[in-house]
């Protein structure tokens, strides 16, 4: 189930990156936080959890991975803050995400995702011994 979730975060990046390029900003965000989300989701689903919504799966990943000290800090709070801003980017039409904003979700979401692939792997390997 891992890879199909791991899958969603690669499309979900790609796009981030296409629609920062585009000039996109909030949906940028939008799509950077989703990739994190289903990044967040594989992870989970190594240990057969799976939340229903989005604070579920930000508390379960905080709770089974930042806690227990498996997944540094910075990678909890990068999620949380994600899932912040996209909400201002889906549902705040008051407020948008800028350039720099958005270019620095983006980035956080590509670290995110290239730490649950290492943490991933380093799961399966411990599984395996």
């Amino acid at each position: 189930m891992h890879e199909k979730y791991i899958e969603n975060a690669e499309e979900k990046l790609e796009a981030a990156e296409y629609l920062l390029e585009g000039g996109f900003y909030n949906d940028a965000a939008s799509r950077a936080y989703y990739s994190m989300f289903y990044s967040a989701r594989a992870l989970l689903s190594l240990k057969e959890i799976y939340p229903k919504a989005h604070k579920g799966v930000i508390s379960k990943f905080g709770l089974e991975f930042v806690k227990k000290g498996f997944v540094e800090d910075a990678y909890g709070r990068a999620l949380s803050h994600a899932k912040d801003r996209r909400e201002v980017a889906d549902y705040d039409i008051e407020k948008n995400i800028g350039k720099e904003e958005a270019e620095a979700i983006v980035e956080d979401a590509e670290n995110f995702l290239v730490r649950i692939k290492d943490a991933i792997r380093d799961i399966l390997e411990e599984s395996v011994r």
